[in-house]
């Protein structure tokens, strides 16, 4: 009687501890990688950028914090002075993509954050209806290393549009 107790034991042991996950409806959980998908077609700006002409010199240079984040700085010389300069937060968050401006010297040194708005294949537009000057600032990439960016807005009543080009370095 033992060795059949025994025997019934190990086999429990064997039928309990056998793997059975093939056999059963075991859902798998899937770890989602966050994607960030609009900042991704914006990594072409990572880099040094400029545009000189006899009168003034003006860089840009992008860097990649991490996946969701670029950040740049951008900066202009007349004779040997630097006339303008910026910091600029390129981040993606949630289902929304903010490009935020220091530029020094200007709105009491305050960020002011544009929000990206639905624009044409391969050009990005932010836009800042409460700002006036720029309410819009939009990158594209016509050609492979170079940057044409412009802003518009409203300057004493008055619709302006400034163009910027840029080639990498």
């Amino acid at each position: 009687m033992k060795k059949i107790c025994l025997l019934l034991t190990g086999l429990l042991l064997v039928v309990a501890c056998k793997n059975t996950t093939e056999d059963s409806n075991v859902s798998t959980i899937e770890v989602k990688e966050k994607r960030y998908d609009t900042l991704e077609k914006l990594e072409w700006l990572v880099g040094n950028w400029s545009n000189s002409s006899e009168k003034e010199q003006s860089y840009e240079n992008w860097t990649q914090v991490n996946d969701s984040t670029l950040k740049a700085h951008s900066f202009t010389i007349v004779e040997r002075d630097t006339v303008f300069a910026e910091r600029v937060t390129l981040q993606q968050r949630n289902n929304a993509t903010y490009f935020t401006v220091v530029a020094y010297n200007q709105n009491d040194d305050k960020p002011i954050t544009f929000t990206l708005i639905p624009s044409e294949k391969e050009t990005f537009t932010f836009m800042n209806p409460k700002h006036d000057f720029p309410s819009k600032i939009t990158y594209t990439n016509p050609v492979k290393d170079s940057i044409h960016a412009w802003i518009e807005g409203t300057v004493k009543g008055e619709n302006r549009k400034v163009d910027f080009y840029f080639t990498r370095n």
